[in-house]
Formats: structure tokens, C-alpha cells, sequence
């Protein structure tokens, strides 16, 4: 019975991703979502058709040059202590360049969040009244906080300090996506593919001005995982601390790593499955490391709120209900199927931020919108269809439209990139770059379904945090934005991809 669970668990993730990677490798072979400077200062995503032989041409050269290096041991040659160095550093020196030389910053939401750390500098909490900001998204708060820290420790509202700590986070990201990697396929050419991979993925380097959190958030979720791998190895109580400390930071940081600590819930459950049948005691160490990780979580996230509440004398509500958000996720809007159309906002302030009265409103429009896919069948599957290439087969991943606010003199590169032609040039790689990842994961997964006991759910941790937000996105409100952390949480197993199919290539060639 033991073994039943177990592996259902493991093939309900497998074949689950199968699924999702296979679909996702046909769409960025047959057809791209895209922004042009124009319509990216909209938010409102063009779709296109791409020509299919350039992209089986690219990925056939790709493939051929790796085959090549491989073939002549050239990747043996490299250390990859050395190349884990270079490619961090070689991430956070082309992020503060960026930083220095986009002349990007902060407006829209990034503004408010900036805004309101600074007053909060000078203990003014005007935007924790009823009505105002924090009250609407109290979910801003850990972001809130490291920027007023931050703000206090650099003097002003130092922006610029937040987006050098970014570039920090790209740099730990790198790092974790490699040790990560190491512990999970133990395979040397895989931690070299996933390096080079991370140096190739600029995406992460122009995310570096985006005051939001993405990346910060991101390193602290991969660090919690590359602790709890400690844990489930070694079963040492520090790393269960460790990493709950660290998800919490995450998730009080940006909210969508939640979806992570799901993730390492269910895999402390599968653990204690599995240990159950050798000793009872090593299975009641994972389940009480699942109530540490949801207790730090929880201890945070009120320790945060109660301290604020103290400082300014208010209240923190729990701002709009959930549901205004899923109920804009089912409808249209200027931009595209389920993305933001003030739907949320709107009811929620016009019902004078009375979060019962709005979440009454969402219900009744999440009915109206039911009633109308069960209606139009046709339409509900388009929409969907729609819904998910805007948001999952966007390379960018808005990476060149979350700098779309900058001003200054700019170098005649700087300026190409946001209007000229190193913005399609840059848009076409990450669209090549992005059908490579997508086409490597699909690979990986097939090569390894013949080798048994081959997929395990730690080693499909990362693909189970995918299809958490791939579900949670379909729901919820959409925006390419969202899935970038997904796509970087793909490159270890693009790097696993590659590295079996030069395998596999090899062996085949050896056999002829």
C-alpha cells in the first residue's frame, strides 16, 4: 500500500508535467505571445505565428554544438567550482550595469510601495488608514518593510538600493539553481548546463530594476528547498528551521511563494510515507517538520503585522477578498483574457472597502462568468487557450516592459534595447531561449521514464512548484510576470534535459 501511494504521487507529477511541457514545447514551436514597444506600455499582449524551420534549425544547432563539446570531453575540461564563480558574478555585474545604465525607475505600484516604505521612515502611516494602500493590499507589507529598512540604512528614498539588493538575489539564485541541480541529478555536466543556462538567461538580469520583490522572494523560496533537501538527508532539526525561516521571508516578501510552501509540505509528506514503512520515528521527524514550516510561516507573518500595528496605531485589515481576484481571472478586459482590469480594485473601493460586501460581488460575477463557459463551450476553451499562451508563452516574461519607466541620457545601446533594434533582437532570443528550456525539461522527462525509480518527488519538487502556479495562474489573475520565476525554477531541469539527450545521443552512436 506504501509503495502505491508512493508512486502514484510520483506519476501524478510526472504525468502531469509531461503534459504541461509537451503542450508548452508545441506552442513556443508553433507561435509566440509578444509585446512591441508600443503595445508593451499597454500591457497588451500580439500573437504571431513562428516560422517552425528556424526553430527546429536553432534547436538542432544548439543540441549539435553541445554534442560536440561533449563529444570531445571539452565540458570535463571546465571546473565547475570555477564556471558556479563566474556565472555568479558574471549575473550580478551585468545586473548593476543594467541598474547603472537603464536609468529605470519605480512607477505604477512599484511607486506606492516605494512611497509609503519612505513615509514610514519618517513614522508617517497615512497609508495605513482605512481605505488607503496598505489597508487595500496588505500583502505589500514584507516588501514594505525591507524597503523601509533598506531606506533607513541609505538615507531617502534610495530605490536604487532595493535594485542593487536585486542583483544580489540574482547572484544567490545562480548559486542555489546549481547546488540544487548538483544534489538533485548529481551529474557534473548538468551543473555546467544549468550554469551556462543561468548566464543565458538575461531575463534575470532585467528584472534587476523591478521594485517588486520577484527575484529577492525567489532566492529565499529556492533557499528554503536547498534546506529541506539538508533535512530529509541528514534529519537535523536546523534545517527544518532554516527553512521555514527562509519561506516565510519569501512568501512575506511575495505572497505567490506560498505555492512553494505547499510544495515542501507535500514533500515532507511523501518523506514521512515513505519513512513510515522503515521506522515510525524518522516518519514523525517529517511530519513535525511540516508544523515548524507552517508555524514559522504563520509566526511572521503576525509578528510583522502585530509590530506594525503597534508602530502605527491601526489596524491591518485583510484587505480585498480573494475572490475579486479569480473573478477577474475569468473575464476579458483591455489587455488580455484574465488579465488586470481594475475589476478588483474598482468593486472593492466602491463597496467603501467592506470586504464582505465585495466578496459577495465577486461570487455573483465568478456565477456570471460559469454560467457563460457552460454556455459557450467554444469560447470557454479559447479563452483559456488565450489566457495561458499570454501568460506561459511570453518569453520576455514583461522583462523588457518592467523597464519601460526611465529617463535620462541614454547610450545609444541602452536606447536601441528599449525602442530600436536590440529590443526585437533581444525579444526573438529569449523567444528561442525559451522554446530551448521548454523542449530540454520535455526531453528530460521522456529520456528519464525508461530509467526506473528514475523520477522521484524530491527530484520533481521543482516541476511540482510549476504546475502549482501553471494551476494557480489559470485561476487566478494572469500576467506574464507571474511566471518568470516559474520559467528559472525550469532551468535545472532543461540542464537535466540536455544532458541525458547527449547522453542517449552518445550511447546510440557508440551501439552503431
Amino acid at each position: 500500500m506504501q509503495n502505491k501511494l508512493l508512486r502514484a504521487a510520483d506519476g501524478v507529477v510526472l504525468w502531469l508535467s509531461i503534459l504541461l511541457f509537451g503542450f508548452l514545447t508545441v506552442a513556443s514551436m508553433l507561435s509566440t505571445a509578444y509585446f512591441t514597444p508600443n503595445s508593451s506600455y499597454a500591457e497588451r499582449p500580439e500573437y504571431r505565428w513562428d516560422l517552425i524551420p528556424l526553430n527546429l534549425l536553432f534547436l538542432a544547432a544548439v543540441v549539435g554544438i553541445l554534442y560536440i563539446l561533449y563529444k570531445k570531453q571539452i565540458f570535463e575540461k571546465i571546473s565547475t567550482k570555477a564556471l558556479a564563480a563566474i556565472a555568479v558574478l558574471f549575473v550580478i555585474g551585468m545586473s548593476i550595469l543594467w541598474i547603472q545604465a537603464s536609468h529605470t525607475y519605480p512607477e505604477a505600484d512599484q511607486k506606492a510601495v516605494s512611497w509609503v516604505s519612505y513615509l514610514m521612515t519618517q513614522n508617517n502611516f497615512l497609508f495605513f488608514e482605512h481605505g488607503k494602500y496598505m489597508q487595500i493590499y496588505p500583502n505589500q507589507l514584507g516588501l514594505s518593510a525591507i524597503l523601509e529598512v533598506l531606506y533607513r540604512l541609505t538615507g531617502g528614498e534610495n530605490w536604487k538600493a532595493f535594485m542593487y539588493l536585486t542583483a544580489l538575489a540574482n547572484g544567490v539564485v545562480v548559486y542555489l539553481l546549481y547546488k540544487i541541480t548538483d544534489r538533485l541529478y548529481h551529474d557534473q555536466n548538468t551543473d555546467r548546463l544549468v550554469l551556462l543556462a543561468s548566464m543565458g538567461c538575461i531575463q534575470l538580469i532585467l528584472y534587476s530594476t523591478f521594485l517588486y520583490g520577484i527575484m529577492l522572494g525567489l532566492a529565499f523560496a529556492l533557499g528554503a528547498f536547498y534546506a529541506l533537501l539538508f533535512f530529509l538527508e541528514q534529519g537535523k532539526w536546523r534545517y527544518a528551521v532554516s527553512s521555514g525561516i527562509l519561506i516565510g521571508i519569501s512568501i512575506l516578501v511575495k505572497n505567490n511563494y506560498s505555492i512553494f510552501l505547499v510544495a515542501l509540505v507535500l514533500l515532507l509528506l511523501y518523506d514521512a510515507v515513505k519513512k513510515s514503512g522503515v521506522r515510525i520515528k524518522k516518519a514523525g521527524k517529517s511530519l513535525a517538520a511540516i508544523l515548524i514550516l507552517i508555524g514559522l510561516t504563520v509566526f511572521l507573518s503576525k509578528s510583522l503585522t502585530a509590530f506594525y500595528e503597534s508602530r502605527s496605531g491601526f489596524t491591518i485589515e485583510s484587505g480585498m477578498p480573494k475572490s475579486l481576484w479569480v473573478a477577474m481571472g475569468m473575464q476579458e478586459g483591455e489587455r488580455a483574457e484574465g488579465w488586470y482590469n481594475a475589476f478588483n480594485f474598482d468593486t472593492y473601493v466602491n463597496s467603501d472597502c467592506d470586504s464582505v460586501a465585495s466578496d459577495a460581488i465577486a461570487k455573483e460575477a465568478i456565477g456570471e462568468s460559469l454560467r457563460q463557459f457552460r454556455k459557450d463551450p467554444v469560447y470557454t476553451a479559447r479563452f483559456y487557450l488565450r489566457k495561458t499562451l499570454s501568460q506561459w508563452n511570453e518569453p520576455t516574461y514583461e522583462a523588457l516592459w518592467v523597464n519601460q519607466f526611465h529617463s535620462g541620457v541614454f547610450s545609444t545601446i541602452v536606447q536601441s534595447i528599449y525602442e530600436g533594434k536590440l529590443y526585437q533582437v533581444l525579444s526573438e532570443y529569449m523567444n528561442l531561449f525559451q522554446l530551448l528550456v521548454f523542449a530540454a525539461v520535455f526531453a528530460g522527462f521522456l529520456i528519464g521514464i525508461k530509467v526506473e525509480n528514475r523520477w522521484q518527488l524530491p527530484e520533481l519538487f521543482l516541476p511540482m512548484v510549476i504546475l502549482g502556479g501553471f494551476f494557480f495562474h489559470t485561476i487566478w489573475e494572469a500576467k506574464s510576470q507571474y511566471i518568470f520565476p516559474y520559467f528559472v525554477c525550469m532551468l535545472p531541469g532543461a540542464a537535466a534535459g540536455l544532458s541525458g539527450t547527449l547522453r542517449k545521443w552518445n550511447s546510440h552512436r557508440k551501439e552503431k
